[in-house]
């Protein structure tokens, strides 16, 4: 059953319609979620929050839009309303459990150098990526964790797409930036 009939079904009171959409999409939804908020427990609960959002707004989801740019563009706005209600001390993308998971990967481990150096690498760019104002940081996020293209993440987004495109550029500079004071660059030892 196509998702437009899901959401049709489901506005109307189906609630196995509902249910089926949710199983459809949750995937994505966590993947947005643990990207943003860097840990089971904060995706878990944006992922909810995120359901709870589409299923009082079924009624107002416009049938000629894509139903994953709608939900994109949900997902985001809660995870920018959870970091919000956080402290900014909480505010880091990625949190320890997804570096462990990254880290855990057995296929061609670097050696103990490559490894320190990634993980230096890495925290910097992690802590700068935090620091990024928020349109920024969630172009950056979409286009190089989410692997968006700048046509979807201007149509989550509700944004020209010219718009993305200076945003991404000003994130990738203020990166550049703050890696090359740090002494760090992602092509080799500075």
């Amino acid at each position: 059953m196509a998702d437009s009939d899901l959401i049709t079904r489901a506005a109307g009171g189906d609630p196995t319609a509902f249910q089926l959409l949710v199983e459809r999409h949750r995937s994505m939804v966590y993947r947005v979620a643990y990207q943003f908020a860097g840990n089971h427990h904060d995706a878990e609960d944006i992922a909810q929050e995120v359901f709870i959002k589409v299923y009082r707004s079924l009624d107002r989801f416009r049938q000629d839009a894509q139903i994953t740019s709608w939900l994109y563009r949900i997902a985001m706005n809660a995870c920018i309303d959870h970091r919000r209600r956080q402290s900014p001390a909480a505010s880091a993308p990625f949190g320890e459990e997804a570096e462990h998971t990254l880290q855990s990967t057995p296929e061609g481990l670097p050696g103990p150098e490559d490894q320190a150096y990634a993980s230096e690498l890495g925290g910097v760019l992690e802590s700068e990526i935090a620091r990024l104002p928020p349109g920024q940081r969630i172009v950056f996020v979409m286009r190089h964790h989410q692997g968006l293209k700048l046509c979807e993440i201007a149509e989550a987004l509700g944004l020209a797409e010219g718009t993305v495109k200076r945003q991404l550029h000003a994130a990738v500079h203020r990166l550049r930036q703050a890696l090359t004071a740090a002494n760090v660059t992602a092509g080799g030892r500075a």
